[in-house]
């Protein structure tokens, strides 16, 4: 397995892919890589995790980016989350529902890549509103519950 980090001319965007297995080991290599990046950004960072090639991963691999993730929630302003599987979508969806992450994040299919990298690069919250988790029933884990005949 491995993680490759992507070149960008924006300091304030970091991109990576995994190809294979994500473990602990490749975790751990990569976090001080991402807190660098947190830094640089000045806690604005934008991330790019291109998962089209990732073949699963452990749990404490997964652990520990989530723990990651929680304990540099201001670092980190937006996530694109690319990749082919069905269960990436499942994984960005709990991601961005839960209550430890605030960024805001989108989930883009392996061909959409480009997409991703031009949200990362133009998307821009408003500075005087509050940051607001959105569940929208049509999208994701909630996409079956949409008609009214559920209600």
């Amino acid at each position: 397995m491995s993680v490759e980090r992507y070149e960008t001319k924006n300091p304030s965007i970091l991109g990576f892919s995994v190809d294979g297995k994500f473990t602990t080991e490749d975790i751990q290599g990569f976090l001080p890589e991402m807190e660098e990046a947190i830094r640089q950004a000045n806690n604005k960072l934008r991330l790019l995790i291109d998962v089209n090639q990732m073949h699963g991963a452990n749990v404490k691999s997964e652990w520990e980016l989530f723990e990651f993730l929680k304990n540099h929630v201001k670092g980190i302003e937006y996530i694109a989350i690319v990749g082919a599987h069905s269960w990436t979508k499942v994984m960005s969806e709990i991601l961005a529902d839960s209550v430890f992450i605030m960024a805001e994040t989108h989930y883009f299919k392996a061909e959409e890549i480009d997409d991703a990298w031009a949200w990362l690069n133009t998307a821009a919250h408003p500075k005087h509103i509050p940051v607001r988790r959105v569940i929208s029933s049509d999208k994701g884990l909630f996409t079956k519950y949409a008609s009214p005949d559920y209600i």
